[in-house]
């Protein structure tokens, strides 16, 4: 996946700003030097990297597949002013962590599968900032699951 921009500093002067994600990693290239991203968090892709332009100050944010650019507050697809990436709460990962170990262990693939679709939503409410919702429907997806796995293994035990 790669993106390209064009950002005119503030003597006129045109710079490339291209973000690259491949096999080898994230990429930050600006004027043709290269700068390795790394991700803020283990289990989705969340970087923002900040590139200093004379006369422009521009950060560069990618969460999962979705990458924007802000030049000078402002991102440049939308003009929404620009607002650095929270961190998700270690809460949330270790409740992500759980319910996928409870999933797997209780329903296999199939329980795996329907808890990486209730980790993607939870995540997307962090970074939506409701984080409360998002431990809501994290600890609920838990206790379904260990009680509906305690209900099948019971009815196999009878």
């Amino acid at each position: 996946m790669t993106k390209n921009w064009s950002v005119t500093d503030s003597m006129g002067n045109v710079h490339q700003i291209v973000f690259s994600k491949g096999f080898g990693g994230a990429k930050c290239i600006v004027d043709g030097d290269a700068y390795k991203m790394k991700s803020k968090n283990w289990v989705i892709w969340m970087a923002d990297h900040q590139i200093s332009i004379p006369g422009a100050e521009c950060n560069l944010v990618v969460i999962g597949n979705k990458v924007r650019l802000a030049v000078n507050g402002t991102y440049l697809e939308d003009g929404t002013p620009y607002e650095p990436i929270r961190n998700i709460p270690v809460g949330i990962n270790v409740l992500v962590g759980l319910s996928a170990v409870v999933s797997i262990f209780m329903f296999g693939l199939i329980g795996f599968a329907i808890n990486i679709l209730v980790d993607l939503a939870a995540y997307k409410m962090t970074l939506s900032k409701k984080t409360g919702a998002a431990y809501g429907i994290l600890i609920a997806f838990i206790v379904v699951v260990l009680v509906l796995g305690f209900l099948v293994i019971g009815a196999q035990l009878s």
